[in-house]
């Protein structure tokens, strides 16, 4: 079983209130639904996170490209000489 705190938050009522409703709908306990609503929250504060790193990468990429001298032509007949 995971260690639970007592606490106290403000939360806005339209909030609770669904919150109470879909509670009731699934059959679970209003600290449940809280508590998993705070889960995705943090799930999704993470993934952008992770986006971010990933789109730096990208960023970087391009900068280290624009340096190089690359023939276009070049890549296309290369290209089309690959698929064949």
């Amino acid at each position: 079983m995971q260690t639970t705190i007592r606490t106290t938050i403000r939360i806005r009522k339209d909030l609770l209130d669904q919150s109470r409703m879909l509670a009731l709908h699934k059959g679970v306990s209003l600290q449940d639904i809280i508590n998993e609503a705070l889960a995705l929250g943090y799930k999704h504060v993470s993934d952008l996170h992770m986006g971010k790193d990933a789109m730096k990468q990208i960023d970087n990429f391009r900068q280290r490209m624009v340096k190089k001298n690359i023939d276009l032509n070049k890549l296309i007949i290369a290209s089309k000489s690959d698929q064949k």
